[in-house]
């Protein structure tokens, strides 16, 4: 992860306003079904025919009437809308996923050890893998991303365990595109309307990463992972990488916007616990919303916003109803000098609007730092505990 992000589908209109009631007219209840971009029924649905792979397999045939022995040749041999069963094992092999398919692992471990093309455990890409379900495995050993989608739309990645990768990282020069942080365990890279759901993400560099660089990543939802012991970056990271000296990336040329983030466990991480972040001139990380998640024992402030240089844009997040506790300080945030549960911080031109509401916040000195947030939406409505020294700091 680049500094930026590391220390620190529409078009419609988008308020405050329209953001709260949702949000808050369900604290109570479940949220899950009404802000989930996708189902993953609506991708199960269209399975021309079912393949499987197991480690006594041969890659011969088709995978229908006899298991193939790898991945990739089931993959190969597969039809758009095939679903691939993956028996109990270990496969070493690098994955790549380029037409819609459900890949359903049983006791599956992927071991991307020693591979180098790529060096991802399972890459999902391009228009044709729109609609594609990973569900099932454990991912584990690769040089960069775990899991890394790019440039697709309607993906689920479910109920997956993605442990010890982000291997080269960080700061290794094996690490091209983004060399100090080998791209995070599972990486959404303009992606649209996709889920990634019920995942134990932990002890790799860094969590869950989504980037722009090939252009939008909006209206996904990220929800109920454990995300933990990801001990030198981020747990959860929204970072907006597009580069425009005219101005901030407009909506469905890039930006990373109108994400949910809601109900994950983000404890034990190195940097921020949940952070959304702009970097670059003509970056976009706006509108999006960081709800009823807890945050604890990171490295850096519990839920951090963070907007960087001139031309960019990181108004309209929202964090709502999560419980922050005995998290670090954001050093990015000059003003923040002691360990903090949200910090919201612009370097150069002021955040115009951010939604601040209900937050448990406990173990802290500060609970809540600003620095040239202009308007700060709902403050009287967050609960702080004793242990929090300075309950409200606006700068």
């Amino acid at each position: 992860m680049d500094r930026t992000h590391r220390r620190s589908p529409s078009s419609l209109a988008f308020t405050p306003l329209l953001l709260l009631v949702p949000l808050l007219a369900s604290c109570g209840g479940d949220t899950s079904t009404p802000l989930a971009p996708n189902s993953p029924e609506l991708n199960r649905g269209g399975g021309v025919a079912n393949r499987s792979v197991s480690p006594t397999g041969a890659d011969v045939g088709n995978c229908g009437a006899a298991p193939c022995l790898t991945i990739n040749y089931a993959i190969g041999q597969a039809a758009a809308g095939d679903k691939i069963a993956v028996g109990p094992g270990t496969y070493h092999e690098s994955v790549s996923v380029t037409k819609r398919l459900l890949l359903v692992g049983h006791d599956a471990t992927i071991d991307a050890t020693g591979q180098a093309s790529p060096p991802n455990g399972v890459v999902i890409s391009g228009a044709d893998a729109a609609g594609t379900v990973l569900t099932g495995f454990t991912v584990k050993n690769a040089g960069l991303e775990g899991i890394f989608v790019n440039k697709t739309s309607r993906i689920t990645i479910e109920n997956n365990t993605v442990v010890e990768n982000d291997t080269y990282g960080p700061f290794n020069p094996l690490c091209v595109a983004q060399p100090d942080d080998c791209g995070e365990a599972v990486h959404l890279q303009s992606v649209t309307n996709s889920i990634v759901r019920h995942n134990l993400v932990q002890n790799n560099i860094g969590g869950i990463l989504l980037t722009d660089e090939d252009g939008p990543t909006s209206g996904n939802l990220i929800a109920d992972n454990r995300v933990l012991d990801n001990t030198l970056d981020c747990g959860i990271t929204l970072a907006s990488h597009w580069f425009d000296l005219a101005g901030p990336a407009a909506p469905g040329v890039a930006g990373v916007y109108r994400n949910t983030v809601l109900h994950n466990v983000s404890n034990g991480n190195g940097a921020a616990g949940i952070g959304v972040f702009a970097g670059p001139p003509g970056a976009a990380a706006w509108g999006n919303l960081v709800a009823n998640n807890t945050a604890k024992n990171n490295g850096f402030a519990g839920v951090m916003i963070h907007s960087h240089t001139p031309g960019q844009n990181a108004d309209q997040n929202a964090i709502i109803h999560n419980t922050l506790a005995g998290n670090g300080i954001d050093d990015d945030n000059p003003v923040d000098d002691a360990p903090a549960g949200i910090s919201v911080f612009s370097a150069v031109t002021p955040i115009p609007h951010t939604v601040i509401v209900a937050n448990l916040i406990s173990d802290e000195h500060y609970g809540i730092i600003t620095l040239n947030a202009a308007k700060l939406l709902g403050l009287p409505s967050n609960k702080f505990a004793s242990s929090v020294a300075v309950p409200i700091s606006i700068h």
